[in-house]
């Protein structure tokens, strides 16, 4: 019997408990095309385990499973921290370790690496069915097989009950693949020439098991739902199958294609929202992209949405070839002016393995990050200053936070005494450690062995009763070493010293640069981390601590709650910590009445974790997993 196991990383989070969306949807495809296949055993990590791991935690559950194959799919957002694991496998096991997703390209020589055997090119259904059938891959090259017929014929793997949607209640449907389109930023085609689609009456049960399981929420994956045959017939069917409009559906869209009738169609399905790539409307940076648009339909289409209360996602990148900070700025503007800034997303460009961009980038003037995500850094006509206040521009104008900072999540105190003041998490069927207080000394041994328990992200407390800065650096020390990819909030209880950061980092030994460093690389003017937040709580009259990752909390201990005037007052800070002795009563109708305003006030948490589990539920209770979150 052969045992393969295949994993799927989430996108780096600084906030524990934070959806990711991390869905392992190809691997699910994977075990379905396999299932005919005799003496083979194919597991598939959960998302809730494989989302919430540190790196530690993750490496010893492989090396119990014994996986005589693992399988990594691999993303620009993970494909460093997959790397990392297949090479600490392998010093412990003996299996074929392969890779497959997005970031496998014949041009990224970031996934080249001694520790892994085999490589899966483009759409892997195929290719996994000969591996597994022992057929041997090209020498020297990536393992590829078309499964356009597998594809075409096969349910959706929720179907088959190889995904569990109701993690996040979020259902992902695959009826396209490839693209009509040829953008030079993007590389949806990946091996493919043509495209695919999946029989109607396989998308239709898909969209009906969604509404029998009361899915909230459908996400259709083409990447051009214009370019489906026989939309409009298709769109008549799911509108019968989800009459009540409960399931909300969302996709992607060309939005000069959208006419009344296609929009009618769209809110009679139970569309709420698409995502349209507008990128640009500078006409020589479209012409490079190879995204002919036009405007005046593009505006017709959104608004016909926006009529019938769906909502249209705008997609808008800077740092594009061809363009500048006026004509950036011309972009936003035009958004602006259309009234289509509901909701919008601006990018940094990403220099893509695979793509156009990255094959003809010196030609086209693009310099960016080596590390994944390939940001960015500076092009022909777009500074390093000028990318940076397009970002500035763009906040402004729409009043939102493109590189957010984490949320204020500082909880640490239970309702009733345990054997430690560390915080435990149930994952699956075991615990892990998601926040270490450290307020005595400890053995160091035992650092070790809880640095083998954390979850991905952590949190390290440092109260003020421990004085002795050489054993925090000590502790950080072995926790960052043995989960380098894993991102750390410190958080400084009553500190008799302002902490000197610099001096942590040197001691902290992330992966550098970080995903977060260069993801969240527009975050602050000056390169550098983005993967471990400092956060100091205090009474002090004042912040006294600010700058990159870095926050002053105020530590509020009355027995009364603060009221509006208190918030105001305070408005300086990074955010309070309410730390006192209400009743509970009391502070849940607080809190109910303070979340409607919470992009108005200061970011606020709760010391103890029940207040803040509550607090998190009324006012970001759609951007949490609260099945991740059972805290003790």
């Amino acid at each position: 019997m052969t045992h393969t196991l295949l994993i799927q990383l989430p996108i780096p989070k600084l906030n524990f408990g934070k959806k990711t969306g991390n869905i392992p949807l190809g691997a699910a495809c994977l075990k379905q095309a396999a299932t005919g296949i005799s003496q083979t055993d194919i597991d598939i990590v959960p998302e809730s385990l494989a989302s919430y791991m540190g790196d530690a935690a993750l490496l010893d559950m492989i090396v119990e499973k014994k996986p005589d194959i693992l399988g990594f799919s691999v993303f620009n957002w993970n494909v460093e921290r997959s790397l990392y694991l297949a090479e600490q496998v392998k010093k412990k096991l003996t299996c074929r370790i392969v890779l497959g997703g997005p970031e496998v390209t014949p041009d990224n020589d970031l996934i080249v690496s001694s520790y892994v055997d085999d490589y899966v090119y483009g759409e892997g259904e195929q290719a996994f069915i000969d591996l597994l059938s022992g057929m041997e891959s090209p020498k020297g090259k990536c393992r590829a097989a078309c499964a356009e017929s597998i594809f075409k014929i096969s349910a959706s793997p929720y179907l088959d009950n190889l995904l569990d949607p109701f993690i996040e209640n979020l259902m992902l449907l695959e009826t396209q693949r490839g693209c009509p389109y040829s953008c030079g930023y993007c590389f949806y085609n990946k091996s493919r020439g043509s495209l695919s689609f999946k029989d109607e009456s396989l998308l239709l049960d898909g969209i009906q098991w969604a509404v029998d399981q009361g899915i909230d929420e459908l996400y259709l994956l083409d990447p051009s739902l214009n370019a489906r045959p026989n939309l409009k017939q298709t769109l008549k069917h799911i509108s019968r199958i989800n009459s009540d409009k409960r399931l909300a559906i969302n996709s992607e869209i060309r939005a000069e294609w959208i006419d009344d009738e296609l929009a009618n169609l769209f809110e009679q399905a139970g569309f709420t929202g698409f995502e349209i790539g507008l990128q640009s409307t500078n006409k020589h940076a479209l012409k490079i992209m190879k995204r002919p648009t036009d405007l005046k339909k593009f505006i017709q289409g959104a608004n016909r949405l926006k009529d019938r209360d769906i909502l249209p996602r705008i997609d808008l990148i800077s740092g594009l070839p061809g363009d500048d900070l006026d004509g950036f700025s011309q972009s936003i503007g035009f958004v602006a002016e259309q009234g289509l800034d509901d909701d919008v997303q601006v990018f940094p460009l990403s220099v893509l393995p695979g793509t156009s961009f990255r094959k003809h980038s010196k030609e086209l003037g693009l310099r960016f990050e080596s590390s994944p995500p390939y940001t960015v850094l500076e092009t022909d006509q777009f500074s390093r200053d000028d990318l940076m206040l397009s970002f500035d521009y763009a906040e402004s104008l729409f009043d939102i936070a493109l590189f957010p900072l984490p949320e204020l999540n500082v909880a640490w105190k239970k309702t009733r005494p345990l054997a430690t003041p560390d915080v435990w998490v149930r994952l699956g069927q075991e615990n892990f450690l998601t926040k270490l207080v450290l307020d005595t000394h400890r053995p160091l041994q035992d650092i070790e062995t809880l640095a083998r328990r954390l979850t991905f992200p952590y949190q390290v407390f440092v109260n003020s009763n421990l004085k002795d800065e050489e054993y925090i650096f000590k502790c950080l020390n072995i926790l960052s070493i043995n989960n380098p990819f894993s991102p750390i909030e410190i958080i400084f209880i009553e500190p008799n010293t302002i902490p000197d950061t610099r001096t942590y980092l040197n001691h902290i030994h992330l992966k550098r640069p970080h995903y977060l460093d260069n993801d969240l690389r527009y975050l602050y003017g000056p390169p550098g981390n983005r993967a471990v937040q400092f956060t100091v709580i205090s009474k002090a009259d004042k912040p006294l601590f600010s700058g990159d990752m870095k926050r002053h909390v105020y530590h509020w201990t009355e027995k009364r709650l603060p009221d509006a005037r208190d918030l105001d007052e305070l408005g300086d800070f990074e955010g309070i910590l309410i730390d006192g002795q209400a009743e509970d009563r009391e502070i849940m109708e607080w809190q109910i009445h303070f979340a409607p305003s919470l992009n108005y006030i200061p970011q606020l948490s709760f010391s103890r974790i029940d207040q803040q589990l509550c607090w998190l539920s009324h006012s970001l209770g759609d951007e949490y997993c609260f099945s991740s979150l059972t805290l003790y």
